[in-house]
């Protein structure tokens, strides 16, 4: 098996377990899907899939943005 289908596998492994906690309400699923879009980046730099990096590369800051906004929402409700 080549370094990319291991990489490519990990990033499966990984969106899967992200899904999971999110299924779930556990808001640390988005960051279990940020190192899943690094290691996809890697694959499409790699592989010279420019836009798919790129979509890589906004996903990621999504992914963040949702773990941050759904974490101050839920201080915001545990103060109430």
């Amino acid at each position: 098996m080549d370094f990319l289908n291991i990489l490519g596998g990990g990033a499966f492994i990984l969106t899967c377990i992200a899904l999971y906690m999110l299924r779930n309400k556990n808001s640390y699923g988005w960051l279990v899907f940020l190192p899943s879009y690094v290691l996809q980046v890697i694959i499409f730099y790699y592989e010279q899939y420019w836009f798919l990096l790129f979509q890589m590369i906004v996903l990621f800051i999504f992914s963040l943005i949702n773990f941050i906004k759904w974490e101050s929402e839920n201080e915001s409700l545990k103060s109430s």
